[in-house]
């Protein structure tokens, strides 16, 4: 039986007294890859940052492998969960291979640092994050995707069973997106690692991810595989917009186009859209 890594029970958040989460719960598994879609400011960030333990739990309860979040040491939780921010603004003269080996952080030891184990987790991660020959670069002098795959290998070199990733591709090229997802997918189906990314890219969440959370308004409101959590009624009531749902032939993955009735498009029924689903 896989094991339960995250697990919130009803955790409620607020801003400076503006709410922000209402009645959070969720579980993560050992393994998952799974995504947090919704549009923008219904939480989504708040809810990663939560489970990263960034932010507290003042109202609810958190559970890291079924630990409660309050009985970990900062140090220890940085053993087990690695988080990717939005974006990260280095303007020390740190080159590519400094800033992974940042990520060697939680396992530093004696007044100089000393990491044994560290070398091997850096070159895979930039093995991995195809950095080979940047290592040398200033990463003031990359390119916005360039510095986003640095931070990506950095997370990776710190080698933890957790992965939790705020818009990971979003600065990326298609290539490089499709290249991070994959191997995501590979570390949490080969290595079990537990992956869970927030995303505006929905097709492509639901190309990767084993299990989607939809957020609106703060609230969880639809959770589960891609295809039950992806309905057309759902969507258009959430994100607002009319959309068209099909079918990937390629990949046998669910994908949506919005479309715009005043532009002519005809307007698909429930029955329509149920049988094309």
């Amino acid at each position: 039986m896989e094991q339960v890594v995250i697990r919130l029970q009803k955790v409620n958040f607020a801003y400076q007294q503006k709410p922000v989460l209402h009645e959070i719960n969720l579980q993560i598994k050992s393994g998952e890859f799974v995504g947090i879609i919704g549009p923008n400011g219904v939480g989504k960030s708040t809810l990663l940052k939560i489970m990263a333990a960034l932010l507290p739990v003042k109202d609810g309860a958190f559970f890291l492998f079924k630990k409660p979040i309050k009985d970990w040491k900062r140090k220890a939780i940085a053993r087990q969960i690695g988080y990717v921010p939005q974006s990260v603004d280095l303007t020390f003269p740190f080159t590519v291979r400094q800033v992974i080996e940042m990520g060697r952080y939680p396992y530093f030891t004696g007044l100089i640092g000393g990491d044994a184990q560290g070398e091997q987790f850096v070159k895979k991660a930039i093995r991995l994050t195809d950095l080979n020959g940047l290592e040398d670069r200033m990463y003031t002098s990359l390119s916005g995707g360039e510095k986003q795959r640095v931070i990506i290998a950095s997370v990776l070199a710190q080698n933890t069973p957790v992965l939790l990733l705020d818009e990971p591709t979003a600065s990326l090229d298609l290539k490089h997106q499709i290249a991070i997802l994959k191997l995501l997918k590979q570390l949490s189906m080969g290595e079990k690692k537990t992956v869970v990314l927030v995303t505006h890219e929905v097709n492509l969440a639901a190309q990767f991810c084993d299990r989607l959370y939809l957020l609106d308004q703060g609230k969880i409101v639809k959770a589960g595989p891609p295809a039950e959590v992806l309905q057309f009624n759902l969507i258009q009531q959430v994100y607002g917009v009319n959309v068209y749902i099909d079918i990937n032939p390629f990949t046998n993955s669910i994908y949506i186009l919005p479309y715009d009735l005043k532009g002519g498009q005809k307007e698909k029924t429930d029955d329509e859209q149920e049988t094309k689903n």
